[in-house]
């Protein structure tokens, strides 16, 4: 298996259980949902097997999840993204465009807040090296 294909098995298997423990569900509840055993779902979110797809649409269905909850978000970055990054993406592109919009907006917010935070601690150690030196 290539590197890329297994980064997005990873992140897949990291979703399934992130779902599960969302549902405060364990693997054997899981396990009765696919007709399996507890100790194939234990395989499943270990790494052990891959997903099948059928078994990934019952746990999407399951958990109330859009397939695409489990998939790594579509966008191109320079590197790789953090855990925390991609949910941010993936919540982003779960809301509806218009609240996209307002989501970017309060984002742009934030960060023009921070930098401008960080301006000013610049401007102020600047000035008290300044002081200093006087």
């Amino acid at each position: 298996m290539g590197r890329r294909e297994d980064r997005i098995n990873k992140y897949i298997r990291e979703r399934i259980l992130q779902a599960r423990r969302e549902a405060k569900q364990t693997q054997e509840d899981l396990a009765r949902e696919l007709e399996k055993t507890r100790v194939a779902v234990s395989d499943l979110e270990r790494g052990r097997v891959d997903v099948s797809a059928s078994d990934l649409a019952i746990i999407a269905a399951h958990y109330g999840k859009p397939i695409s909850y489990f998939f790594p978000p579509a966008v191109s970055v320079q590197g790789e993204l953090s855990a925390l990054e991609q949910e941010i993406l993936t919540n982003l592109a779960a809301l509806p465009e218009p609240q996209q919009y307002i989501a970017l907006e309060y984002v742009r917010q934030q960060v023009a807040m921070s930098v401008k935070a960080k301006q000013r601690e610049i401007d102020d150690d600047l000035a008290a090296a300044k002081s200093k030196k006087r």
